[in-house]
């Protein structure tokens, strides 16, 4: 995954390593990403994948 532009700031994308299983809340993958470095996380995808993000 690269780079996502938001208003002009870029985003880095980083699939989460810790997360297991389909990723069915937000809330969930947001802390599992925040005690892996990253400020936040969201599932995405068709798959529902935990993916982390963070200011590029």
């Amino acid at each position: 995954m690269g780079p996502v532009v938001v208003d002009g700031d870029k985003i880095c994308e980083s699939p989460s390593n810790a997360f297991k299983g389909l990723c069915l809340r937000d809330d969930n993958c947001d802390i599992v990403c925040k005690t892996e470095g990253f400020p936040n996380g969201d599932c995405k995808g068709f798959l529902r994948k935990c993916v982390c993000t963070k200011p590029c």
